[in-house]
């Protein structure tokens, strides 16, 4: 299931893993990190540090990221204003403008997690000035790729539950209905 990025195995259970990830994320590019599945709903946030002190920085919460937080998604209206800058086309870093009037108070980075190909979800950062250098990007496509075959290989497994699932509510009584409850 891991064909193409054997390093994603090496990340144990999978819900977990994706924290991981983001922190790894996060902690590459010196940035708060969020996940999103491609239908922008949350998955893995990373902490919100730094700042004065308090260790906090308040404005790493604009209404964007702060809904997106507290609600574990996104609205259709914000979904379909990040959509305009190309992210589910995009195969590298995309950096998209802080837009006050959309709520978007910071500057993102939108890394785009992909798998074989197709886009699976995305990575948010608040971008800074300087911001992460070419390679500081270069190395969290990596880690983006990793999340990518987690989350291939977590609807792999959904596919396949529902596969057996619907094998035992469609088999007629006897062996192959008996081998389809097994299966589950």
């Amino acid at each position: 299931m891991y064909e193409e990025c054997p390093e994603a195995r090496e990340n144990g259970a999978m819900k977990g893993d994706y924290q991981e990830l983001v922190d790894e994320i996060s902690t590459l590019l010196g940035a708060p990190a969020t996940l999103e599945n491609r239908d922008f709903e949350l998955i893995a946030f990373g902490a919100h540090d730094g700042g004065g002190d308090s260790g906090f920085d308040a404005t790493v919460l604009d209404p964007v990221r702060t809904r997106s937080i507290l609600t574990r998604r996104s609205t259709a209206e914000v979904r379909s204003w990040f959509e305009s800058f190309g992210i589910t086309r995009a195969t590298a870093p995309v950096r998209i403008p802080p837009t006050p009037e959309a709520g978007v108070h910071r500057g993102r980075i939108c890394l785009p997690v992909r798998h074989r190909g197709f886009a699976l979800g995305y990575v948010w950062l608040l971008d800074g000035d300087p911001g992460p250098s070419d390679q500081q990007l270069t190395a969290a496509m990596e880690v983006a790729h990793r999340i990518g075959a987690l989350l291939a290989d977590e609807a792999q497994a959904g596919a396949d539950l529902t596969r057996e699932f619907r094998a035992v509510l469609t088999a007629e009584r006897g062996w192959q209905r008996d081998m389809a409850v097994a299966a589950l």
